[in-house]
């Protein structure tokens, strides 16, 4: 992906080596989206047979107005659920919608080559943020832990 990026744009190679809240393009927005609706489907449902990155990852990176309509609408389900079963989790998810959303004035219809490689580079960035923050918290708390062990 940064290899077609890099060829049509220009792109230096460091550059989006990590997740770039700052990046307001459309098509890396709609990538960054999609991790957000996976993390609330998996929040809600745990570990699933099939995905909604199984089933729409295609025809979201190449035709995005066709299909976050559609999983916008599903979503709010599951962040029902989260209301009712764990509110933290459902206001931290919302919160990381409402983040993303902000910059998307309306979904594309088609997205390009180069586009495509941008929802791609979105998507799993903001993954691996998410892996990365969830990582950090368990350390806090494991340290956290500790410190109350060691003082008792």
């Amino acid at each position: 992906m940064k290899a077609v990026l890099q060829s049509l744009t220009g792109m230096k190679e460091d550059s989006m080596a990590q997740l770039e809240p700052t990046e307001q393009r459309p098509a890396y927005l709609c990538g960054r989206l999609l991790a957000v609706l996976e993390a609330v489907q998996y929040a809600a449902q745990g570990k699933i047979n099939t995905t909604l990155v199984d089933r729409f990852y295609g025809a979201a990176s190449t035709a995005p107005a066709s299909v976050f309509g559609n999983l916008l609408g599903d979503v709010q389900a599951h962040l029902a659920k989260l209301r009712k079963t764990r509110p933290a989790a459902c206001t931290a998810l919302q919160q990381r919608l409402e983040t993303v959303m902000r910059g998307l004035p309306s979904f594309p219809r088609t997205l390009s080559l180069q586009d495509q490689a941008l929802f791609g580079l979105g998507y799993y960035h903001q993954r691996a943020q998410d892996r990365a923050d969830a990582q950090a918290r368990k350390a806090a708390g494991d340290a956290a832990q500790t410190d109350t062990i060691e003082t008792e």
